[in-house]
């Protein structure tokens, strides 16, 4: 089974105390829309991993290794701990300078905000190009098992630095990636661009002038793209970057800047496509947050939390189910996803919910007739889910219709 399931209801406890945190501090740092884009980012980039595992590290490992290290050696871990997170730091720089990179990992900071739910904002194409940043572990020799289980806990590491409650850390901050010098990270103001890679150990950042200090008299810091996503879907956050670049491919008549701009530096566009841009101004607009009812607000907040324990019990079975199962159930999750963005931009609820109801009951019906997976049990619990919904919504449309005449009248 996968180690991040039994994470993930750690990783809602803690959102939950950080919610918590921040309404008894009378914060501003959570708002349920970019809280649900962010963790939706996350559930499909976990749930698309169970079925995109390519185990190039592996591929390596076993053919090409050039020694073999005992993995009950202590030596060995702390090696792979320090050996991993500098591959990383490289992984996350060129993540940022390098066009087809970003467009990967731009998906991490699109969130507006910055708070706990932003770590679980993780991209679903990475595993195209990040390995190659781990050959080198793999072509020396050093066990899966232990590359693995490190990696894991360097991403692990990573989630409690994503908060704006935890001030400045002294001494600490040194030596390891801290909330504050992660914030720097995640701002979009000029000062802070491309700073502060590590994900471990800050010392990369020191060692190779990407370190940048949270300087707490300079501007207000702004979170996100410097181009902002502007809507709640999932997919468009992963494909609306790689569409753009292929947008500038097609549109420039040189063959060369087709095939160059991909791995020209982050945000390069040819010539005969657009002229060079300036800095745009990031305090000129105001953040992304169309008005919803609160009625629409409560139903989404509430499907949205089935829709992870669905994606809780799914990552538990995977390992048992086939491959076309984890596939077909795996995009079903992303288009629930994306439906409960549509609903969030204030798009039609009954429209939406007609269509992700019925998209759901297709897959059930698919599936028992491929696979026969789908007991008597899931059926009455289906079936109890849609007659809820059809409720919820009936009442969320009422209330919605009834304060819209009230607004006229008046």
């Amino acid at each position: 089974m996968n180690p991040i399931t039994y994470a993930i209801p750690a990783f809602m406890v803690l959102i939950l105390i950080e919610v918590i945190a921040t309404v008894i501090r009378k914060k501003d740092y959570y708002r349920l829309n970019d809280a649900i884009n962010s963790l939706s980012c996350g559930m499909i980039s976990i749930t698309l991993k169970l079925v995109t595992n390519l185990g190039m590290y592996v591929l390596i490992y076993n053919n090409l290794a050039l020694f073999t290290f005992d993995a009950a050696s202590l030596w060995v871990w702390l090696a792979v701990l320090v050996l991993q997170d500098f591959c990383y730091y490289w992984n996350h720089r060129i993540g940022h300078e390098v066009n087809i990179f970003w467009a990967s990992h731009s998906v991490h900071h699109q969130s507006e905000e910055y708070n706990l739910t932003t770590a679980l904002r993780q991209t679903s194409t990475s595993f195209f190009l990040s390995w190659i940043f781990y050959v080198p572990l793999a072509l020396l020799g050093f066990p899966p098992e232990v590359f693995f289980t490190v990696s894991l806990l360097n991403l692990l590491y990573q989630f409690w630095v994503h908060t704006r409650h935890i001030p400045k850390l002294g001494w600490y901050e040194w030596i390891f990636v801290t909330p504050s010098n992660h914030r720097v990270h995640h701002a979009k103001n000029l000062k802070y661009l491309d700073k502060n890679y590590g994900g471990l150990f800050i010392l990369w950042d020191r060692l190779f002038g990407t370190f940048m200090e949270e300087d707490e008299n300079y501007e207000p810091i702004r979170y996100g793209t410097i181009k902002p996503l502007r809507n709640w879907n999932p997919i468009t956050a992963n494909l609306s970057p790689f569409a753009d670049l292929m947008h500038d491919a097609i549109k420039t008549k040189s063959w060369k800047e087709k095939f160059a701009l991909w791995f020209r530096h982050t945000g390069y566009r040819p010539a005969d496509v657009a002229p060079p841009s300036e800095m745009p101004d990031i305090h000129a607009y105001e953040d992304y947050d169309p008005a919803v009812s609160k009625t629409v607000k409560i139903y989404s907040g509430i499907q949205f939390a089935l829709l992870v324990l669905a994606t809780t019990l799914f990552m538990g079975i995977s390992h048992t189910t086939s491959y076309a199962f984890d596939a077909l159930w795996a995009s079903l999750m992303a288009i629930n996803l994306m439906y409960i963005g549509k609903l969030l931009e204030n798009h039609s609820l009954p429209r939406v919910e007609f269509q992700r109801i019925g998209l759901t009951v297709c897959t059930l019906l698919i599936t028992h007739w491929q696979w026969q997976l789908v007991p008597v049990s899931v059926w009455l619990a289906a079936a109890f889910w849609i007659a809820l919904s059809a409720i919820m919504v009936f009442i969320a449309t009422a209330r919605t219709s009834q304060a819209a005449a009230i607004k006229g009248e008046a």
